[in-house]
């Protein structure tokens, strides 16, 4: 396809609204861990509810739990339920079931994270249609499953939530190659193309608001289901069968044409010469490029053993295990926050939901700061500043953003959990969004989607962790408080990534001065 005016702009809204509905579903389980409640699914395991039966509320039939505890009352939602029927409690929480949920949070997220890996080796292999074809398949059996949770089957949560979530990487993977079209402001089309992704959790709030006007989860599934055949539209019309193919540097052309960049080059040159004769070895990088040759690519297995993409590796297990641990205990630290009131938690729930749309806006906000920052050091005589500095600001500041919300939480009030979902938000945004643009920038085009894979895979098998922590924090009634305070602490470990960034374009600068 021809991607020249205005057809590479059609390409790219198409993208967007596709990532938007469909890529990070798995990010809306605020949602969906509310609706599974009200359909009592894994209820039969609290202990406190041994037995249930239905019920009228106002003409409106309802499950109700019987409590034969000292602490049961005989109303439901302030109305007297049945003449004469046993003592009722509303319960709002059960241990139970919410480690059934946050275990299949874990797993979902665990799943979707390895599954990268899989959909990178195939795009590195077979392109992008084999790739999108695949995840068609898998988003559209998620959703079917999912549609047909009920008390009867709950075990269905688990595959349904893992298949959405890795049905819906692929196409974040695959649409950002579309960068490629727009190679002056590449990082905030990543940015841009992560608040989509970001933005999908508000498909599940949808979702939710549907559910709440009596709109059964298996028609609004259903529909999902229908709409992703959209995604074939792109896969087999918009995009080509393997790549979108990188530009050739702009930069080098200038530098080949300004006399002072290129004396600033021979310079650079001969400076690194003297080093090597007075016995001084240079080691060039994994993903600086040759002067000599500008079209040389280094190795996958020099990317991949690189101390920089080790420590973005790391970066991201610490701030992603943060992450998924405050989402999967989201629902139990809401109802802890505003003592078990269900109507609260259910309006908190919304707005975080509702928050998270800002993810538009903040990740493209992260991508204009790395641009920023590049253009800040375009001008540089060191080939390694120019590639590692613009990094540093948006690493710094995502990690700061971890810290932030792990204080946040330490603070028991309600009015505060606005300023935890804003910051929640701002943290999402940032840690994928700089985080792809930061692979994407450092190494070459055609290994992107295996090191994202990689990248991925490893953060998620750290983020088994995370059912770790939920038990932690159920544990005992100081058990939150120290499990967010263990989080800030290991959250601050990632500031290791940028400063060890800026030691090494300070000690190549020194060698080359």
């Amino acid at each position: 396809m021809d991607y020249h005016g205005w057809r590479k702009y059609l390409v790219a809204v198409w993208a967007f609204v596709e990532t938007f509905l469909f890529a990070g579903l798995l990010y809306g389980w605020a949602s969906v861990n509310w609706i599974l409640k009200q359909e009592n699914v894994y209820a039969d395991l609290c202990p406190e509810t041994p037995f249930k039966t239905n019920a009228s509320v106002n003409g409106s039939d309802v499950v109700v739990f019987y409590d034969l505890g000292d602490n049961a009352t005989t109303t439901y939602n302030g109305t007297e339920v049945g003449q004469g029927a046993p003592p009722v409690r509303h319960r709002s929480t059960c241990k139970p079931q919410d480690e059934k949920f946050a275990l299949c949070f874990t797993i979902g997220s665990a799943l979707f994270c390895a599954s990268s890996a899989l959909f990178g080796q195939i795009n590195y292999k077979f392109g992008t249609r084999i790739t999108r074809i695949c995840s068609m398949v898998i988003f559209m059996a998620g959703t079917v499953m999912f549609a047909f949770v009920d008390t009867e089957r709950p075990w269905l949560i688990y595959p349904g939530l893992s298949f959405i979530g890795m049905g819906g990487l692929p196409l974040l993977v695959t649409n950002a190659q579309i960068g490629n079209l727009f190679p002056k402001g590449s990082s905030t089309w990543i940015g841009l193309l992560c608040g989509g992704f970001d933005c999908s959790s508000a498909i599940q709030l949808l979702v939710k608001v549907a559910y709440e006007a009596g709109v059964k989860i298996q028609y609004s599934y259903g529909l999902l289901t229908g709409l992703h055949l959209m995604v074939g539209v792109s896969t087999f019309v918009f995009l080509p069968k393997m790549f979108i193919p990188r530009p050739s540097e702009v930069a080098t052309s200038e530098v080949a044409k300004d006399d002072k960049a290129v004396d600033l080059l021979e310079n650079e040159k001969m400076n690194q010469s003297a080093n090597n004769e007075n016995g001084q070895v240079y080691e060039k990088t994994t993903f600086e490029v040759s002067d000599e040759k500008a079209s040389e690519v280094p190795s996958l297995k020099s990317c991949l053993t690189s101390a920089t993409f080790l420590l973005h590796v790391l970066w991201l297990c610490l701030l992603q295990l943060r992450f998924y641990f405050f989402l999967s205990s989201v629902n139990t630290y809401l109802h802890r926050i505003t003592n078990d009131d269900k109507y609260k938690v259910s309006y908190f729930t919304n707005v975080m939901l509702y928050t998270m749309l800002g993810g538009l806006f903040s990740s493209m906000f992260s991508g204009v700061v790395y641009d920023w920052q590049r253009r800040m050091f375009q001008d540089s005589r060191h080939a390694l500043k120019r590639k590692l500095m613009p990094a540093i600001l948006p690493l710094v500041i995502t990690c700061g953003l971890g810290m932030l919300l792990s204080i946040l939480v330490l603070i028991p009030y309600e009015e505060v959990l606005y300023f935890v979902f804003i910051v929640m938000t701002l943290y999402r945004s940032f840690i994928y969004s700089v985080g792809a643009a930061y692979l994407s920038a450092m190494f070459p085009n055609e290994y992107f989607g295996l090191l994202y894979g990689i990248w991925i895979i490893v953060a998620g098998l750290v983020g088994f962790l995370q059912i770790a922590f939920f038990t932690w924090a159920q544990s005992y009634l100081e058990g939150p408080l120290h499990a967010n305070l263990f989080c800030l602490g290991f959250v601050t470990l990632s500031l290791i990534h940028p400063i060890y960034q800026w030691w090494t374009c300070r000690r190549e600068t020194y060698k080359l001065s």
